[in-house]
């Protein structure tokens, strides 16, 4: 299958100048030629996809995506029957995939069963990195365990990540890669949602992440961790993991220490402040939840106000950002675009900036070198987009302007004319 996507402003994922009346070759699910038009040559049996007045990007990438179904309403949840979960998630892989991300990091809740069958095309979906669950301390983060003395399995289909000490994580790592774990996933802090911990503790000794780090690098594998408050992000960061997820409450200490490790930054920035406003417009949305999120909610977005000024300096210094949303089953399903605008407000990233994080860059974070970006050799991901994200970058957040999502070569959606 041979076809050239023309006529459009190409934007190359790369941080080049965006070159007008630009071209993409595409063969076999495989970009064969990007650029201008007057040096791109265009094979005559191409198919011809009409980008004219529009702007070629390559697909993103969102780094921290919570894919898989489960229901918010906790009383509805122990009667779901995990079937009836996995059949719902495939809508929100779909969606995900419908707004312009054509490859997530799970960050936990898919097993390798869900990345195959997008493999496969069995279900629609971003093409998916999975740490099938997140590990937590007993009484942390990833331990739902409720006063009532049970503990509520949020999906059925994976094993228990709860351990603690040394050697019990040794174990659980080893066994999340043995079922084919593409990176692991630790909590170095508690978190919005939990119901035993406050999000500012720390959780797990430096010790003991640094063993899920020497683990997965045993097997060519990396480790992202859950931090939210500044101990725990300290502890996360000594200990040498790929990407801090979240951290909100970073300092300058911890930015310095992250430049000179090398440590990626996915700061799902836009979770928190929708969250409060879904609660203030929705009150029925707030309702059936434990742990008090609403107050954790508000809470944080309040200090995230007072941050705003070190996240700024971090990125001006050299923290590596990588776009991310944690998107799940209770927000920014499908409406993952909207942490762009946040990124370009709140770290200070020009628009380009924050579409190279979001395509190449994102791309470095998860070691796939062939995604990211509109050049040959690379994978076709490929997005035309109604209007210029360098002027605005919020026109990406609206899907009835994404003319065309092509996933390795294959258009998911396709409104152009040919």
């Amino acid at each position: 299958m041979l076809s050239a996507i023309v006529g459009g402003t190409l934007i190359d994922g790369l941080g080049g100048d965006p070159i007008k009346s630009g071209v993409v070759v595409i063969e076999n699910g495989r970009i064969i030629a990007a650029g201008s038009a007057d040096k791109v040559a265009i094979p005559s049996s191409a198919e011809r996809l009409d980008a004219s007045g529009r702007t070629i990007l390559p697909g993103f990438i969102d780094c921290h995506v919570h894919g898989t179904y489960r229901a918010r309403d906790m009383r509805q949840h122990l009667l779901n029957t995990p079937t009836y979960n996995v059949l719902r998630s495939i809508d929100i892989f779909r969606e995900t995939l419908a707004c312009g991300i054509t490859t997530a990091r799970d960050m936990g809740g898919a097993d390798a069963g869900f990345r195959t069958a997008i493999e496969e095309g069995l279900i629609d979906g971003p093409r998916l990195l999975i740490s099938l669950g997140m590990i937590s301390q007993t009484g942390g983060h990833g331990d739902y365990w409720v006063p009532a003395d049970m503990r509520i399995k949020k999906r059925a289909w994976l094993p228990d990540t709860v351990a603690d000490g040394v050697e019990d994580i040794r174990r659980l790592v080893r066994e999340l890669l043995m079922r084919g774990a593409d990176f692991i996933k630790i909590c170095a802090t508690g978190g919005i949602t939990s119901v035993t911990d406050s999000w500012d503790e720390p959780q797990f000794t430096i010790e003991e992440i640094r063993t899920a780090v020497e683990e997965a690098a045993a097997k060519r594998r990396r480790v992202a961790v859950h931090a939210e408050g500044i101990d725990g992000i300290r502890n996360a960061v000594k200990s040498g993991v790929h990407t801090l997820e979240h951290g909100w409450f970073l300092d300058e200490e911890c930015a310095d220490e992250m430049i000179k490790s090398d440590t990626w930054w996915v700061p799902t920035l836009a979770l928190v402040p929708l969250s409060v406003k879904k609660r203030a417009d929705d009150k029925s949305w707030a309702g059936h939840q434990m742990g008090q999120e609403d107050v954790k909610d508000k809470q944080i977005y309040d200090l995230m106000q007072d941050q705003i000024p070190i996240w700024k300096d971090a990125v001006r210094r050299g923290v590596k950002v990588a776009m991310g949303t944690d998107q799940s089953h209770r927000l920014l399903v499908g409406e993952n675009m909207t942490e762009l605008k946040f990124m370009v407000d709140w770290l200070g990233m020009a628009p380009m900036d924050v579409i190279v994080a979001s395509t190449s860059k994102a791309a470095e974070c998860i070691e796939r070198p062939e995604l990211g970006a509109l050049a040959p050799g690379k994978i076709a991901d490929v997005l035309v987009v109604d209007g210029d994200p360098l002027a605005d970058i919020r026109v990406m957040e609206d899907r009835s302007r994404l003319h065309l999502v092509m996933k390795a070569g294959k258009a998911f959606t396709n409104k152009l004319s040919s």
